[in-house]
C-alpha cells in the first residue's frame, strides 16, 4: 500500500498523519541509498569514459595488427617501362610471388574464332527457304574434339537456328543475329567461339548444299586441328588396328619415297573422348624400319608398324582407337608450320596404298574449314604469341597465369614492355603514420584518465585503476624493446658498391625504422624507414612480424676423394639401393628419371661429382637440391664434399648400402626439420593486445566488472527501495490502527463529555 495513498490518516489522532510518515520515508530513503547512488553515478562516468579510451584502443589495435600481418609485408609495387593505352601488356604481381623483373614482347594477342552467314532478308524467315532447299537439313559445328550436330526444318528460321547453336552447344560456340544495314539482305547469322585460342576453332561437316547456302562452303583437303578424327578402312571392325596386304616381298631398309619427295601420315589414337594426334614427317631417305622408329618414338610406343607375313599393320598398344590422316600439318602463307590445321597430301594417300597397301575411307566426316579466301570467315581464332625473357611462349588467352606463382600477365597489343617488380612499403609506411597518430592519441586519453592533480584537487576517473594504468607501461615496454634477428650486415664500405653483405644476427629497435618516442610522443620518419627497409627487407619483416616455419635442412657430407681414379670406367649404381626420401617421395638414384640403369661417369672427381649432383636434381623434387664444393681446389690434397639441402619443411632421408655411399662422404641417415618460431615487435604487441581486450585481460575483465557492478548496484538500490516500501507500508496499516483507537477513544470521550455537560445544565 502506497504511503499516503489514504489521506484520512491523522483524522483521529491528529497527529500519526500521512504527511509525518511520508517524510519519515524520504528521510530514510535518502540515507540509506545516497552511498549506492553515488557509486553508481562513479560508475557510470567510468564506463563512458571507458567506452572513449576503448574507441582509443581499438584504433590502436588496428594499427598494430596491420604492422603484426605478414601479408602487409608482401605487398608488390610493379613499374611498367610504358604505361597507359601505349602498354603491350599489364601485370599483376601478389604476396607470394618472388619476380623482380621480366621483359614481355607480344608478336600475337589470342582471339577468338567468327564467322558470319551471307545475308538475310528478315531474321524471321526460313532458312532452308531462303536458301531453296527441300525437306531437312543438319550439319555439324566441331569445336577441340566434340561434335555438335545442328537440325533444322522448313519451319526453322534465322533466329531460331542461332537458338538451336547456342543450346547445343552451350554457350561453347555462341551465334547471334545481327542487322548490317545492308538494304536487300541485312540480317546475317555471327558464330564464334566463346573462347580465344586455336583449340577452340570452329570447323563443320554435314550438308555441303545447307553450309554452301549459309556461306561456309567447305575446303575437305583442310582440317581443323580441334576437329581430326582420321580415316580408317571401309569393313575393318577392329578398331586398334589398320592393316594392309603388301603385294611383293618388301625390305626393312627400302626407302618409301623417291629422291626429293616428302610428305606427312598423321596418327590419330582415340582414349574415351579425347584424342591424340602424332604426325610423322616422311623424306626420301625415310625406310619402312625408320618409319616404324619415328612412329613409337613419336607416340611414346601408343602406335606399332609391324610388317610381317606380307602384311603391314598399324596398330596401338595399349586397346586405344587407331585413325589414320594421309597429310600432316598445314603450311601458312609465309611458309610456317600452322599446327591449328591439318592437310591432305595425295603423296600421302599414294603412299599409303603403295608402299602398305592401305585404302582409307575418307567419307568419314572431319571438322572441315572453309576455303582461305572465304570472305565470311571474318576473323581466325589465334593463340597469344609473346616471348617472356627472351622465352618464346604460346597461350590460347591473352590471360597468363602459369608463368610465375602468384603472377598474371595481361597481353594487350603488339609491343615490347618490361616490369620492375619492388617491394611496396607505403602501406607499410602509411601503416606506421596511422600507429603514431593512435597511439598519441591513447597516451593523451590514458595521461588524463589516471593523472591526480593535488594542488587543483581534481583526478581522473581511473586513478588508482591498475587494469587501466598499467596499459601505458604494457606498451611502451615492447614498443621501445630492442630484438635480435637474422639479417645482414655490410662489411667495408656501407658508403659504397665495395661493401659487402652478410648474414649475421642483428639488434634492431623501431627507432631503427624512424619510430621514436619522446615525452609520451611518438614521431615517425619516412624518409629513416625507407632507406632501412630498403637495407634488407626480410630482415624487416622478421623484426616487425617475426618468422615461423620449420628449418632448412642443410646436409654436408664428408670431404672425400680419388673415386674418379679409383672408378676409370665408371660407378655403376644398380646395386647401390641408393634412395632419397623427401617431401614423402621417394627418388631411386639406382636409375635415371627415365628408368635406365643409371652409371655415374667421369674423368676427373669434379665432372663425376657435377654428373652425380645433376642426376639428383634431375628428378626435380621440390625443395630439394644436391651441390657440391671443391675442397683446397688446385692442391695435392684436393676433395670434394657433397652437399644436400631441403627447403620445403620435410624430413630428409638418404637410404643405401653403407660403404657404397661412403665414397661420396655420405651414409644413411635421417636428417629432422625442426619448427622454429619467433614473433616480432608488432606480433608481440598484436598478442598482447589481443589478451588485453579479450574478457580475460586487464581491460576486457575490468570493462565486464563495470559493468556486473552496474547491475549490482540497481539491484541492491531496488531491493533497498523495495524494503524501505514495504517497511512504511505497514506503519501506514499500524498508524491507522492506532488512528483509529484514538478516533474511536475520543468519540466516548465525547459521548462522555456530552453527558456530563448535558447533567450539569439539567442541575443549574
Amino acid at each position: 500500500m502506497a504511503v499516503g495513498s489514504l489521506g484520512s490518516l491523522g483524522i483521529g489522532s491528529g497527529v500519526l498523519t500521512s504527511d509525518t510518515l511520508n517524510k519519515l520515508k524520504e528521510a530514510e530513503m535518502h540515507a540509506n541509498l545516497k552511498f549506492y547512488n553515488s557509486q553508481l553515478e562513479t560508475n557510470g562516468l567510468r564506463q563512458k569514459d571507458l567506452a572513449e579510451l576503448e574507441a582509443k584502443l581499438l584504433a590502436f589495435q588496428t594499427a598494430v595488427n596491420s604492422l603484426g600481418d605478414a601479408s602487409q609485408f608482401n605487398q608488390k609495387k610493379v613499374s611498367p617501362s610504358v604505361s597507359g593505352d601505349s602498354a603491350a601488356a599489364s601485370l599483376t604481381v601478389g604476396s607470394l610471388s618472388n619476380l623482380t623483373n621480366m621483359k614481355v614482347i607480344v608478336d600475337q594477342l589470342a582471339q577468338k574464332d567468327v564467322y558470319q552467314s551471307n545475308g538475310f532478308k528478315d531474321k524471321t524467315s526460313s532458312v532452308l527457304q531462303n536458301l531453296g532447299l527441300s525437306g531437312t537439313k543438319s550439319f555439324t559445328i566441331t569445336q577441340d574434339g566434340k561434335e555438335y550436330k545442328i537440325e533444322i526444318d522448313q519451319s526453322t528460321t534465322v533466329a531460331q537456328l542461332a537458338e538451336k547453336i547456342n543450346s547445343a552447344t552451350g554457350g561453347k560456340v555462341e551465334a547471334k543475329i545481327v542487322n548490317t544495314g545492308d538494304k536487300e539482305n541485312p540480317y546475317r547469322l555471327v558464330v564464334q567461339s566463346k573462347d580465344t585460342g586455336t583449340q577452340n576453332n570452329i570447323s563443320f561437316s554435314g550438308d555441303e548444299d545447307l553450309l554452301k547456302g549459309m556461306g561456309w562452303e567447305l575446303d575437305k583437303n583442310s582440317i581443323s586441328a580441334g576437329g581430326l578424327f582420321g580415316f580408317r578402312q571401309q569393313g575393318n571392325t577392329d578398331k586398334t588396328q589398320i592393316s594392309g596386304s603388301l603385294t611383293t616381298s618388301i625390305n626393312e631398309n627400302d626407302k618409301l619415297l623417291g629422291s626429293g619427295e616428302k610428305t606427312s601420315l598423321t596418327f590419330v589414337v582415340k582414349n574415351g573422348d579425347t584424342y591424340d594426334r602424332y604426325t610423322i614427317d616422311i623424306d626420301e631417305n625415310t625406310t619402312y624400319k625408320s618409319l616404324a622408329e619415328q612412329i613409337s618414338k613419336k607416340t611414346g610406343g601408343k602406335v606399332n608398324l609391324e610388317i610381317k607375313d606380307g602384311a603391314a599393320t598399324f596398330k596401338t598398344t595399349n586397346g586405344a582407337e587407331l585413325g589414320i590422316f594421309d597429310g600432316g600439318y598445314a603450311v601458312d602463307e609465309d611458309g610456317n608450320i600452322d599446327k591449328a590445321n591439318y592437310t591432305r597430301d595425295d603423296k600421302a594417300t599414294s603412299l599409303l596404298k603403295d608402299k602398305f597397301g592401305i585404302t582409307l575411307d575418307t567419307s568419314t566426316p572431319q571438322g572441315y574449314n572453309v576455303s582461305k579466301d572465304n570472305k565470311n570467315h571474318i576473323q581466325k581464332g589465334m593463340d597469344a604469341i609473346f616471348s617472356v625473357d627472351g622465352v618464346q611462349m604460346t597461350r590460347p588467352t591473352n590471360t597468363i597465369t602459369d608463368i610465375s606463382p602468384d603472377t598474371t600477365l595481361e597481353l594487350k597489343q603488339k609491343g615490347e614492355i618490361s616490369f620492375n617488380v619492388t617491394q611496396d612499403t607505403a602501406a607499410i609506411a602509411e601503416s606506421l603514420e596511422s600507429l603514431a597518430t593512435a597511439y598519441n592519441d591513447l597516451m593523451l586519453n590514458l595521461t588524463a584518465a589516471t593523472k591526480y592533480d593535488p594542488d587543483a584537487g581534481t583526478k581522473g576517473n581511473f586513478v588508482g585503476v591498475n587494469a587501466i594504468s598499467n596499459i601505458k607501461s604494457q606498451i611502451n615496454n615492447i614498443l621501445l624493446q630492442t630484438i635480435t634477428v637474422d639479417g645482414t650486415i655490410t662489411v667495408g664500405d656501407s658508403e659504397t658498391s665495395e661493401g659487402t653483405k652478410i648474414s649475421s644476427k642483428v639488434s634492431l629497435s623501431l627507432a631503427d625504422y624512424g619510430l621514436t618516442i619522446s615525452n609520451g610522443t611518438m614521431t615517425f620518419d619516412s624518409s629513416k624507414f625507407n632507406t632501412k627497409f630498403s637495407e634488407d627487407p626480410e630482415m624487416a619483416e622478421r623484426f616487425f612480424v617475426g618468422s615461423n616455419g620449420f628449418e632448412d635442412i642443410n646436409l654436408s657430407g664428408e670431404k672425400v676423394g680419388g673415386f674418379a681414379k679409383d672408378n676409370p670406367g665408371g660407378i655403376n649404381f644398380t646395386d647401390s639401393e641408393f634412395k632419397i626420401i623427401y617431401n614423402e617421395e621417394t627418388i631411386d638414384l639406382t636409375k635415371t628419371k627415365n628408368g635406365d640403369p643409371f652409371v655415374l661417369t667421369g674423368s676427373t672427381d669434379e665432372e663425376m661429382a657435377q654428373n652425380l649432383v645433376d642426376h639428383i636434381n634431375s628428378f626435380g623434387l621440390e625443395g630439394l637440391e644436391a651441390s657440391f664444393e671443391i675442397i683446397n681446389q688446385g692442391s695435392p690434397d684436393q676433395k670434394i664434399q657433397f652437399k644436400i639441402k631441403g627447403t620445403s619443411g620435410s624430413d630428409l632421408e638418404i637410404q643405401g648400402k653403407e660403404e657404397f655411399l661412403k665414397q661420396f662422404g655420405l651414409s644413411p641417415k635421417t636428417m629432422y626439420s625442426n619448427w622454429k618460431e619467433e614473433t616480432g615487435t608488432f606480433g608481440v604487441l598484436k598478442n598482447t593486445m589481443r589478451e588485453m581486450m579479450s574478457s580475460e585481460g586487464s581491460f576486457g575483465g575490468y570493462k565486464a566488472s563495470l559493468t556486473k557492478e552496474s547491475k549490482n548496484l540497481n539491484e541492491t538500490i531496488e531491493n533497498t527501495k523495495s524494503s524501505i516500501d514495504t517497511k512504511y507500508d505497514t506503519m501506514w496499516s499500524t498508524w491507522a490502527a492506532y488512528d483509529s483507537i484514538i478516533s474511536k477513544l475520543n468519540n466516548q470521550a465525547s459521548v462522555i463529555a456530552n453527558m456530563i455537560n448535558a447533567a450539569n445544565n439539567q442541575n443549574s
